[in-house]
């Protein structure tokens, strides 16, 4: 909504330290000796404006990730008669990733001039803060800069699979007839998945508002005294060396789309050397918080000094999840080319069902609360007023025996069978036209990570108000009154995972007209509708724990399945054509266009956060000890990735040893996720068109060479976020969206060439 302006903050927003006294925070850790970093415009001191500029951060990131994947598969097929045939297949697979990711912040202050171009994307320039004092060289200076932030992440994920089937064949007539073949087959797959996948812990360093902040004097020259600090010796003492170098993202900056010049990032040989890094924001460097500095994920220790798994992962970081699934079939072929309906109509297809059990068992680790807080209600007393309760006097010893820090191993076992039935049938109406209807059942199994069991169960909450929905009143006409008082609900919760939950099913119809006018043309009509089941969805629910010789129900906010998951139907029409008939060259001419329509209905996004297969829950559960998401969570009623409108449009080359493609796809917007990670809020990829395209040319039968471009418009990609919708709080609220994001992913051109043995 904002068009244009210059973006900065009154004077005295300022702050270099937790002291109270705002000067002293002015005056702290300037970058130049003698001066404070953000002039006092108070009594006897003179400033042009009473603008000071605003924080900003440029953050310098290594993702260094690596995947293995190693896969060994046979294939025997047997003709045992000439009528009964045999399919054998085995699959072995072994597949592992490891990321290291490690992100450093380098904060200073600016003027933000902002406008928006001509296509609605921001643009912002950066200016000198009014009352800053700078060093030289102004925001190309590292010296002018501080480390506000650090934070790390791995993750070492493995997974092994062995899976086996056999199919068998018997064809019934093969004269031909209503009855052609019968099918039955097998399958069974194991699967055993291991990850590792840990917190983003996030470490202050040098930030303005740190008792040892803004960590100025770059080259460790000049240490800035903080006198203002709580702590002992907080004085900032300091980088080590090798934090600023000369790589920074200067061409990319200079491009004119973000005309700021040379920006100070920090220096990519010391971000993507651990150890150096941990040596130049260490404690002993610059005095961070408690002297620490910045712990390393693999530097940490258990609560109880236990070793860390794999040497770099606590018990909440780690899912083990094995699935085991058996299947069988069976499936009859009726009809053929010489079987026929009313005389003319030609009739094909098949009617089946699959039956799939699936096994999960899930381990993992429960943690108990202590009992701090139910000790801390001290003895029993009498009520102290009218609308006044003691919980203290409905305290049980299996309360405080279960409460007692401690935690176990833990084991969860599911088991589930699905049927899925299926019908396919082709009317032949003419050699040209066909009808064809099909009907099945197709299941989704769970993301494995909302399967996850580790468990940390919280203490009771103790509201003693008289609103609180824990006490409980011998009457409904008596609540609020403490006389009346007959008990205290001592509710254990937690954030948990759900191995109980089954696959996410959808019985799917579909009705399409084709007409085929030559070898390579065709138009085709088609419906669908989908009923969704068993769609997941943010809920509590219960489970029982024994602990210390007591059982206690917990309530648990997680994953569970909806039996009612919403509708889907659509429409799609789709053409194509080679201009065959025209003469030469002309000739390997050729289209294809379809267009697809969506409506969706009566779904009930699911709300959930996975982070890395790990995250079971929504509002808060985004990483251990992180809550990014926070507050009532608005329902979107939309399918992430569905788009209501989208179209293809494809030219084709198809003449000899050349193929040329040249495809346009738009898309109406779409929901990228329901609960963003970052803001809590649905966001939506708003529509957009991309041209992309291909040249191939063979030489001989062995070798091809290719040229693929895509986004060869330049599309920038726009994002816009719903504000305001159907929650708990606002039920059936009429949405309400603002612009939140531009993407922007260049032109892309790949070079390759295939060689066939």
């Amino acid at each position: 909504m904002l068009q244009s302006g210059m973006l900065t903050q009154g004077h005295g927003s300022w702050a270099g330290s937790f002291s109270p006294n705002i000067q002293d925070a002015i005056n702290t850790g300037s970058a130049v000796p003698g001066v404070p970093f953000v002039n006092d415009c108070g009594p006897g001191f003179t400033c042009s404006t009473l603008r000071d500029g605003l924080y900003f951060q440029n953050e310098a990131r290594d993702f260094n990730h690596t995947e293995e994947t190693k896969d060994v598969s046979v294939n025997v097929k047997w003709d045992v008669t000439s009528r009964l045939h045999t399919i054998l297949d085995a699959q072995y697979i072994d597949a592992g990733t490891h990321n290291d990711d490690i992100l450093v912040a380098s904060g200073s202050m600016a003027n933000y001039q902002y406008s928006v171009n001509g296509d609605g994307t921001p643009q912002v320039k950066l200016l000198p803060g009014s009352n800053v004092n700078y060093a030289s060289g102004g925001l190309t200076n590292p010296h002018n800069y501080w480390i506000p932030f650090i934070q790390g992440h791995v993750e070492a994920n493995g997974g092994i699979e062995s899976a086996f089937r056999a199919d068998v064949k018997y064809d019934i007539n093969k004269a031909g007839g209503w009855l052609d073949s019968l099918k039955v087959g097998v399958r069974y797959a194991d699967r055993t998945q291991t990850v590792r996948y840990s917190t983003f812990n996030w470490t202050p360093i040098a930030a303005n508002w740190n008792c040892n902040g803004p960590g100025f004097n770059i080259d460790n020259t000049t240490p800035a005294p903080y006198p203002a600090c709580a702590q002992p010796h907080a004085d900032f003492k300091g980088y080590g060396p090798g934090i600023w170098g000369n790589t920074n993202f200067n061409k990319f900056y200079d491009k004119g789309v973000y005309p700021n010049g040379q920006l100070v990032f920090l220096n990519k040989g010391t971000i993507t050397n651990m150890s150096s890094l941990i040596s130049a924001l260490s404690g002993a460097n610059t005095n961070s918080p408690l002297g620490t500095g910045y712990t390393a994920i693999c530097d940490r220790k258990n609560a109880d000094g236990s070793a860390l798994i794999d040497n770099c992962f606590i018990p909440s970081d780690v899912v083990q999840v094995d699935e085991q699934t058996k299947a069988g079939y069976v499936m009859l072929n009726f009809g053929g080319a010489n079987t026929n309906i009313f005389e003319q109509i030609n009739v094909v297809g098949n009617v089946g069902v699959r039956v799939v059990q699936t096994k999960e068992i899930s381990g993992g680790s429960v943690g108990y609360p202590a009992s701090t807080n139910l000790l801390a209600l001290g003895a029993c007393t009498p009520p102290l007023g009218t609308n006044v309760v003691n919980p203290a006097c409905y305290l049980t010893p299996d309360l405080i025996a279960f409460s007692n820090g401690g935690g176990s191993p833990d084991t969860f076992k599911s088991t589930h069978t699905n049927a899925l039935p299926s019908f396919n049938v082709r009317f032949g109406l003419t050699d040209k036209d066909f009808v064809r209807f099909a009907y099945s059942r197709a299941m989704s199994r769970p993301n494995i990570g909302f399967l996850r069991d580790f468990v940390q169960i919280n203490s009771p909450f103790i509201n003693m108000g008289p609103d609180s929905p824990y006490v409980i009143y011998n009457s409904p006409t008596a609540a609020h009154i403490a006389a009346n008082v007959t008990g205290y609900k001592f509710v254990f919760n937690s954030n948990a995972g759900n191995t109980a939950l089954r696959p996410e099913s959808a019985d799917q119809f579909d009705l399409s007209y084709e007409r085929y006018f030559g070898p390579t043309s065709s138009l085709t009509l088609g419906t669908f509708y989908k009923k969704l089941s068993n769609t997941l969805s943010l809920a509590n629910y219960t489970r029982d724990f024994t602990n210390n010789g007591a059982t206690e129900t917990v309530q648990i906010l997680g994953p569970i399945n909806e039996k009612d998951g919403g509708k889907v139907a659509g429409a799609e029409l789709a053409y194509q054509t080679f201009f065959d008939f025209l003469p030469g060259l002309l000739s390997g001419l050729g289209m294809q266009a379809n267009y697809t329509y969506v409506n969706q209905s009566g779904i009930k996004n699911s709300n959930l956060i996975t982070a890395g297969a790990l995250n079971a829950g929504g509002v808060g559960a985004f990483g251990a000890g992180q809550n990014a998401v926070t507050g009532v969570v608005i329902d979107s009623h939309r399918l992430a990735g569905v788009s209501t409108n989208t179209f293809n449009l494809v030219g084709l080359y198809e003449k000899g040893p050349v193929g040329v493609r040249l495809a346009y796809n738009w898309r109406s917007d779409y929901l990228t996720a329901n609960l963003d990670c970052c803001i809590g809020l649905p966001v939506f990829q708003k529509a957009a068109g991309f041209l992309d395209g291909s040249v191939r040319y063979s030489i001989g039968s062995h070798v091809e060479v290719s040229l693929d471009a895509t986004n060869l418009l330049d599309t920038r990609t726009q994002y816009k976020q719903q504000i305001f919708g159907d929650s708990p709080t606002s039920p059936g609220a009429k949405p309400v969206f603002m612009d939140s994001g531009w993407s922007r992913v260049d032109r892309r051109y790949q070079a390759g060439v295939r060689v066939k043995f």
